[in-house]
């Protein structure tokens, strides 16, 4: 006899606001979010410091391409955006979507640079994370529920802004896939040391503007 599955899980996600997210490690933002999350410190008169994650090299421009940044812990090693009570002072202007699709988050992100097709792509690896506070008290029915519903119905805001972060990654992608196609950029997957490191989305949309030029005067 077939068992029917229930279509509704008996567990969702919740939030218990406890911060250990926010005290764990530096929190990887994307490139675009570094340039928001500055302003947003600028405006609440924090010191926000970050660090470079994973950078290619230009050898046209011959700069570092940054792709990912990492938000530094304070002394106290909590994030800088975090009150002492525990609220997130930019979880209603521009919350990064690592925080927003926590626990669930990459594992690892691997990057690959194709030099015969002058290409580049990533590859990311997602779990659950076990230091969630709500993962751990509820970690046998959570696996059960995981089992039968996936995590799209267990985890729905948080893999919906996986995804986000995601598209935002195969956008980065395939615009420095475009230009090095074009001729605008020449990529490395080890930087250069001695270049200077400049952000990804800044250097993509100056990349971009160039780009549409060039080839508005060919026409």
């Amino acid at each position: 006899m077939a068992i029917e599955l229930s279509n509704k899980p008996r567990i969702t996600f919740k939030c218990l606001s406890c911060g250990i997210c926010c005290t764990l490690s530096p929190i990887t933002i994307l490139p675009h979010e570094a340039i928001i999350l500055h302003r947003e410190a600028a405006r609440l008169g924090i010191k926000l410091e970050l660090t470079e994650g994973y950078r290619i090299y230009d050898d046209v421009s011959d700069k570092n391409i940054v792709l990912s940044y990492a938000i530094k812990l304070s002394g106290n090693r909590r994030c800088p955006f975090l009150t002492r009570d525990n609220k997130c002072l930019v979880h209603n202007t521009y919350k990064p979507l690592t925080c927003r699709s926590f626990p669930y988050v990459p594992r690892e992100i691997q990057y690959y640079i194709d030099n015969s097709t002058r290409t580049i792509m990533h590859r990311s690896v997602y779990g659950i994370s076990t230091a969630c506070m709500f993962v751990k008290n509820n970690a046998k029915l959570l696996e059960k529920e995981l089992l039968e519903h996936g995590i799209a119905k267990i985890f729905p805001s948080e893999y919906k802004y996986a995804q986000e972060a995601e598209r935002w990654r195969r956008w980065y992608m395939r615009t420095l896939t475009y230009l090095w196609r074009m001729g605008f950029v020449d990529l490395y997957s080890e930087p250069l040391e001695d270049a200077r490191s400049v952000n990804a989305y800044v250097f993509i949309i100056s990349k971009l503007i160039i780009a549409r030029r060039t080839l508005t005067n060919r026409e």
